[in-house]
């Protein structure tokens, strides 16, 4: 699972709408960048197939939220 700081997917181009929860939506990956959907190629995702979105939020050593990071997967 590929996990981005949303500041990170802004800075690649992505244009973030609303943002996913631990559920996620699906999306079609050819809607993304060129260059941002070659990234998830390499690291294994099949960006012909819909890819699943999550946002997920972090936990600190003290048990607060952390950092919220969006992953993405397939099933």
């Amino acid at each position: 699972m590929l996990a981005f700081d949303p500041h990170e997917l802004r800075n690649a181009q992505v244009e973030i709408g609303p943002l996913p929860d631990e559920r996620g939506y699906v999306i079609d990956a050819r809607a993304l960048p060129t260059a941002f959907t070659q990234r998830l190629e390499r690291d294994g995702l099949d960006t012909s197939r819909p890819i699943r979105v999550l946002g997920i939020i972090g936990r600190r050593p003290d048990g607060g939220p952390g950092l919220y990071a969006i992953h993405f997967t397939q099933d």
